[in-house]
């Protein structure tokens, strides 16, 4: 029996189109569409394909589909929702790793884990530091300092509200900050006069010994202008140096100009007194690794604290004190050189310090020591290179060699060194760090390693930190280096006495 369907318009243009068609069954119940392919030959349609799909089949299909897709689903919502238990698992535990648990106060590794991401210009800042610590730890022990360093934490820390945060900044010191939000300049200082009262009048025992504390607070509020959390912290530690210089148990707040004197008069005490030292980090030769000679790098000890130069010079750059701590360290080293017969070193002086007579004077009347003392030379923005030059001059009569120091950096440029009569050339540290995997830096390198070869300049690097930079230099024809890789900056007493 042959089905004849109703409808013969689509079969007819099946077979004048030459192209097959799908269409919903309607005349078949059992059926659920039908696909219909002509079989040509010799371009014309001699008969058709004709596949019926049944409905219960097809159902099974969407139905195993539909299953296939809810197992999917409920397995990607499954694994969404283990994705959203870690991480708030893992933000849970890396948070309280963070706290001390007796305090519930945030521990410095917070500090330094988020330095950068700690949004300080919507914080007021206040370090604070406990009064004479030392001598609690020296009378009873670290261990019962400790437990006063709680007690105290807990006295402060009560005082902040939930936007706030304490953290434990070194031993003794804490830095509070403070939410401008929920908190005016009026209230933030009553807020901080009321912790430091609360401390001082809390009574502490240790082996039945009852004894009271006091805190100093240095606070920086307008942190807004500020440009790093580093520079934040740095004028609240000076506040924090004024409030002690005023006698302890005091808030200071940041003034530039208050801060300034104190800190310069605190300055000028250091460099008058024995706190003045030299370490010393060799510069060696790239090709047999035999030391040249040291860099004398300026420290000030200020008790247990080592301070560097970069923490003080620029608040002495205005003033006569520069000029003082350079004579310092001219004569700090030369009395180095007359004890020990076998040491030569190098020493840092600004191009202003060479317009000084008195400082040339000093090395004038010192020039038997000029084959063991190296002069290197940083360059600043103003540097009048024709005075200079002259200074050079004096002092290369007298036997002194040349250095530049800091080269590629800030003012830097093959063209000043055609005005400078120099010995060595001392490439920048920012760009041998890069040389290995800048080209830039590399191109710079060879590029001042060329000049200096032909202008009979000896060449020194900065902050050799591997052998794959050692190897670049001296392919370059680079002399000397000078970095970790050989050794960081020591005291006097920890050099090789015979200094191989």
């Amino acid at each position: 029996e042959v089905f004849i369907p109703e409808n013969l318009e689509v079969f007819e243009k099946v077979i004048s189109e030459k192209k097959k068609r799908v269409f919903i069954q309607k005349e078949l119940e059992y059926v659920s569409f039908t696909l219909l392919k002509p079989i040509i030959e010799n371009n014309e349609t001699v008969a058709l394909l004709v596949m019926d799909y049944q409905e219960n089949r097809f159902t099974e299909l969407i139905d195993f589909a539909l299953k296939i897709f809810n197992y999917l689903f409920i397995g990607i919502l499954i694994l969404l929702f283990l994705l959203i238990v870690y991480l708030i698992y893992n933000r849970y535990t890396k948070y309280t790793s963070y706290l001390n648990p007796q305090t519930n106060t945030l521990k410095r590794n917070y500090m330094i884990d988020n330095y950068d991401k700690i949004d300080f210009k919507k914080y007021y800042i206040a370090l604070a530091d406990i009064d004479f610590f030392k001598k609690v730890n020296n009378r009873h022990g670290e261990n019962s300092g400790d437990k006063v360093i709680i007690e105290i934490i807990k006295i402060m820390s009560k005082y902040l509200g939930a936007n706030d945060k304490f953290i434990e900044y070194s031993g003794e010191e804490f830095l509070l900050l403070i939410d401008k939000a929920s908190k005016s300049k009026d209230e933030l200082k009553d807020l901080l006069d009321e912790i430091r009262l609360a401390v001082s009048k809390t009574s502490f025992t240790i082996d039945d010994e009852k004894f009271n504390l006091t805190i100093s607070i240095g606070v920086l509020m307008h942190t807004e202008t500020e440009k790093s959390f580093q520079d934040v912290i740095h004028k609240a530690d000076t506040a924090l140096y004024v409030a002690k210089h005023n006698g302890r148990n005091s808030i200071s707040y940041f003034d530039l100009s208050d801060t300034k004197r104190i800190y310069r008069e605190k300055l000028k005490e250091m460099i008058e007194s024995d706190k003045l030292v030299c370490y010393y980090q060799p510069i060696r030769d790239l090709e047999t690794k035999a030391l040249h000679h040291y860099e004398a790098l300026l420290r000030i000890q200020d008790g247990d604290n080592i301070i560097f130069p970069d923490k003080i010079l620029p608040d002495l750059e205005d003033s006569y004190l520069y000029t003082h701590l350079t004579k310092k360290v001219i004569e700090y080293n030369i009395e180095q050189l007359r004890q020990d017969k076998k040491m030569k070193i190098s020493i840092n002086l600004s191009a202003d310090d060479l317009l000084n007579d008195a400082i040339l004077l000093t090395l004038a009347q010192n020039a038997d020591l000029a084959d063991r003392l190296l002069i290197e030379i940083l360059e600043n923005k103003s540097i009048d290179y024709k005075r200079v030059e002259l200074s050079i001059q004096k002092l290369k009569l007298f036997g002194y060699k040349i250095c530049i120091d800091d080269f590629g950096s800030g003012y830097s440029n093959l063209n000043h060194l055609l005005k400078l009569s120099i010995d060595y050339l001392k490439i920048d540290g920012s760009i041998i760090k890069e040389i290995h995997h800048d080209k830039r830096a590399y191109t710079l390198v060879k590029i001042f390693a060329t000049f200096c070869k032909q202008n009979n300049i000896e060449v020194i690097a900065e902050f050799v930190d591997k052998q794959d930079v050692v190897d670049i230099l001296k392919s370059f024809g680079v002399h000397y280096g000078q970095g970790w890789y050989f050794s960081k900056a020591e005291p006097y007493e920890e050099l090789d006495p015979e200094h191989q």
